[in-house]
C-alpha cells in the first residue's frame, strides 16, 4: 500500500507510545479507551502486541494493576518480549507521558487508523474496478458497505472480549434504572411498548397481515406517533415501495387533523375543515424533517441498502420502514433466474443484516398468505414466499381482523361503510426473540385509515 501511494501510511508513533505509557501510570486510563482502540488501530507491530498484552493481562485477572513489573513478566511468559522490544523499550514508554490525556492520545491514533483503513479501501476499489467480472452494482455495495462501518466507527474485524460488554450492559441497564435512556424507540402505542419495551437497535421488526387489513396504515401510525407526536421525535426513513409520497403524506395529514381521508382526496373541504388542515399541515411543516420518504417503486435491495447507509450517515436517521418486503427486487442476475421464495430469503437476511449494520430498528412489512386470517388468525407459517423470514425477525406482528370473519359467516349479505367503520383489529405478537409473546387489540379508524390505542371499555 505504502508503495502504491509513495508516502508512509498515516500514523503517529509518539502518540501510540504515550497512550501505552498513560495505561502503565494509570490503570483507569485503559478503561476510558479500551471502547475506541482495537490491536489494529495501533500501526507499529511492537505496539500491536503491547496492546494485545494488555487486554490479555486484565481478562485474565482483572483485578492486576497493569505496571512495567506485570507487563514485562506477562509478555515474558507469552514469549513475545523480545518482539515488543524487550525492558528498556516498555520502561521507556513511561518518559514523559501525561497520564491524563489517554483519550485525546487514543483518537489521534483511531483517526490515523481510519485514514490507513481509507487507503486500503481506496487499493480495493482500484482493484473492483479493473475486475471485468465483477458487478459493478455489488462492487458499489461493497464500498458502501465498508465506508459506512467506517462513518459509524464500527469495527469489523475485530472480536470483543465478553467482560467488555458485560460491563457496557451493566451501564445500560443503570442507564435505564436512572431514567437517563429508554430501553427502545417507543412507537407511543402503550401495549406495543408494554410487548417489546421499544424498537431496538438491530432489530428486525416484521409487521405481516393480509392485503386490506392495515399494515401500512399501522406502520404509518407508528410513523406519526414517532416523528410527527413525539416530544422527543424519532428521524425516520420511510420506503414506500406501493404508495406515492403524496398518499403517505395525505394518509399522516387525515391523522393529524382528523379530516376523513375521502375528504381529503375529493377536495370536498368546508371553510372550517380546510381552516383544520391548514393548522395540522403547520403543526406537520415544522417536524417535517424527521420523515424522509422514498417511493420508488420495485426499488432494488442494493439501492435500499445504500439509501438507508446515506440516511444514517448524513441524516442520523434513527429507525428505517420499508414497505413492503415481497415487492423489493434483487440485483443479482442470477439470483434472479431462481424461485421467488429463495430470492425473498436472501432480501430478508439482507435487510437483518442492514439493521445490524446500522444499529438501528428496522421495520419491513409483509404479505401472508390469503388463506390466514379467512377461517382462522395467522400464524408465522403464513408470512408468504418464504420460511427465512420468520429465522431472520426478531419481532413479528401479525394482524388479524377477527371481527371480519365473524361478519363474513353471520352477516354475508350486510353491506358496512368503510370509511365509517372503526375496527377492533388483533395485534399478535407471534415472535419476540428477547421477550415473551402474546396478543392485545388496537383500533383501526377506517375513515382516517390510522390506528390508535383500544380501550376495552
Amino acid at each position: 500500500m505504502a508503495e502504491l501511494f509513495g508516502k508512509v501510511p498515516p500514523n503517529n508513533k509518539d502518540a501510540e507510545q504515550a497512550l501505552l505509557g498513560s495505561i502503565l501510570i494509570r490503570n483507569n486510563a485503559l478503561e476510558e479507551v479500551q471502547y475506541i482502540l482495537d490491536k489494529n488501530d495501533f500501526y507499529v507491530i511492537s505496539n500491536q502486541n503491547i496492546w494485545d498484552a494488555i487486554i490479555k493481562l486484565k481478562n485474565k485477572s482483572p483485578g492486576i494493576n497493569v505496571d512495567i513489573v506485570t507487563l514485562t513478566d506477562f509478555l515474558a511468559e507469552l514469549g513475545t518480549l523480545e518482539i515488543c522490544g524487550g525492558v528498556n523499550y516498555i520502561a521507556s514508554l513511561t518518559n514523559s507521558v501525561s497520564a491524563i490525556n489517554a483519550t485525546y492520545y487514543a483518537q489521534i491514533i483511531r483517526n490515523n487508523s481510519l485514514k490507513r483503513q481509507l487507503l486500503e479501501l481506496a487499493v480495493t476499489l482500484s482493484d473492483k474496478a479493473f475486475d471485468m467480472s465483477e458487478d459493478v452494482k455489488k462492487s458499489i455495495d461493497d464500498i458502501d458497505m465498508k465506508l459506512t462501518a467506517m462513518s459509524l466507527n464500527i469495527g469489523t474485524d475485530s472480536y470483543i472480549p465478553s467482560g467488555n460488554i458485560l460491563y457496557r450492559v451493566l451501564d445500560d441497564i443503570h442507564d435505564k434504572m436512572a431514567g437517563k435512556k429508554a430501553s427502545g424507540l417507543m412507537s407511543n402505542f402503550s401495549k406495543l411498548d408494554f410487548y417489546l419495551g421499544g424498537f431496538k437497535p438491530t432489530d428486525l421488526i416484521i409487521i405481516g397481515a393480509r392485503p386490506s387489513v392495515g399494515k401500512s396504515a399501522l406502520a404509518l401510525s407508528i410513523v406519526h406517533n414517532m416523528a410527527f407526536r413525539n416530544t422527543n421525535p424519532v428521524k425516520i426513513g420511510f420506503f414506500s415501495l406501493e404508495m406515492s409520497g403524496d398518499i403517505i403524506m395525505e394518509r399522516l395529514l387525515s391523522r393529524e387533523a382528523s379530516i376523513n381521508s375521502s375528504v381529503l382526496r375529493n377536495g370536498k373541504l368546508s371553510p372550517e375543515q380546510d381552516s383544520v388542515i391548514m393548522q395540522a399541515a403547520s403543526r406537520m411543516y415544522d417536524k417535517a424533517a424527521n420523515l424522509l420518504i422514498q417511493d420508488t417503486p420495485n426499488i432494488s435491495l442494493l439501492e435500499i441498502k445504500a439509501q438507508s447507509r446515506r440516511m444514517v450517515r448524513e441524516e442520523h436517521v434513527q429507525l428505517i420502514v420499508i414497505d413492503y418486503l415481497q415487492l423489493i427486487e434483487v440485483d443479482d442476475s442470477d439470483l434472479r433466474k431462481r424461485a421467488r421464495h429463495e430470492q425473498v430469503s436472501e432480501i430478508s437476511k439482507s435487510i437483518k443484516n442492514l439493521a445490524r449494520e446500522l444499529k438501528i430498528p428496522l421495520i419491513c412489512l409483509a404479505q401472508v398468505n390469503r388463506e390466514a386470517g379467512k377461517e382462522r388468525e395467522p400464524i408465522l407459517a403464513d408470512l408468504k414466499e418464504s420460511g427465512s423470514i420468520e429465522q431472520d425477525a426478531d419481532v413479528v406482528l401479525l394482524l388479524d381482523d377477527e371481527q371480519k370473519r365473524i361478519n363474513a359467516d353471520k352477516n354475508k349479505d350486510e353491506q358496512i361503510d368503510p370509511e365509517n367503520t372503526d375496527v377492533k383489529i388483533k395485534v399478535i405478537v407471534a415472535k419476540q426473540r428477547n421477550g415473551s409473546t402474546g396478543a392485545f387489540n388496537l383500533l383501526f379508524r377506517s375513515k382516517y385509515v390510522s390506528f390508535l390505542d383500544y380501550e376495552d371499555n
